[in-house]
């Protein structure tokens, strides 16, 4: 197996924190790869889950808040080292888990005084409510996708590893097939497959694939032509504008645009862009 070039999985920790504030887009996907490892270990942890069970929420809420609030703020963390970092992201996620505990409680009190992230103080601050008049419909795509994105790892890691070294590390299709020792084809199927599963479950639509009537089977079979197509034209160094491409292809326009669109609204999303 060949080594993976343009991967950031082998940076020092500390190298990759300085090429994130140097706005290297690669460094900050690669963070963002371990944080929603280490919050998921964090979100389990003893204490951090019993409280979420005690009132019944969802440890992925509390997953995906976290991560949010990490990327909101990233440039509030002023430290310098791999531990200070992990420090502070766990104090994030001890908040986020105490706060949804304490929200279901007692009522919130209005917080008017702004306090830096990365102060102890702002331990102390509950998080907003979870509802659209509180938060920017940006963020809650995000945070949807992030669930999303999650879910597909747990479900499917061969599909959730391409998908992240394609969309997010920005590998051709070649340098994937070289760094997993899989052919093309291969490669190919596993984005496929993965991109069909999110686009369902941002759909929310059941999987249906032991149950396909002909008409379905064979629309579904052409969405997975033409994604194909749609990598093998990025692979030749075209940039290809995902909405002209797809109507090109009439007949399967509505699958085909939920296959292409939502890795590059997770990337574009990311609020550390949008700070």
């Amino acid at each position: 197996m060949q080594m993976r070039e343009f991967s950031m999985s082998k940076v020092p920790f500390e190298e990759l924190l300085a090429r994130v504030r140097d706005g290297d887009t690669l460094a900050r996907n690669e963070l963002l790869r371990l944080c929603m490892e280490k919050v998921g270990v964090l979100v389990g942890e003893t204490k951090n889950k019993a409280m979420a069970e005690k009132i019944g929420a969802r440890l992925s809420d509390i997953s995906q808040d976290s991560l949010l609030k990490v990327f909101q703020h990233l440039d509030s963390f002023h430290g310098k080292t791999e531990r200070e970092f992990w420090s502070w992201l766990a104090r994030i996620v001890k908040n986020e888990a105490t706060q949804t505990y304490r929200h279901s409680t007692r009522q919130r009190r209005d917080v008017t005084e702004t306090i830096p992230l990365d102060t102890e103080d702002a331990l102390a601050v509950k998080s907003r409510e979870r509802s659209p008049s509180q938060v920017t419909a940006h963020q809650e795509e995000w945070r949807r996708l992030l669930a999303a994105f999650s879910w597909l790892a747990e479900r499917e890691p061969d599909q959730h590893q391409v998908l992240y070294m394609f969309y997010l590390e920005e590998l051709p299709v070649k340098a994937i097939e070289a760094a997993l020792g899989k052919t093309q084809k291969s490669v190919e199927g596993l984005m496929k497959r993965g991109s069909r599963a999110l686009r369902s479950y941002m759909a929310q639509e059941p999987d249906e694939n032991g149950s396909l009537t002909p008409e379905v089977a064979a629309m579904r079979n052409e969405a997975d032509a033409a994604y194909c197509r749609y990598l093998r034209r990025c692979e030749a160094g075209e940039k290809v504008d995902v909405e002209a491409f797809v109507a090109e292809c009439p007949s399967c326009a509505e699958e085909l645009r939920g296959m292409l669109q939502w890795m590059p609204r997770l990337r574009a999303l990311d609020p550390s862009r949008n700070s």
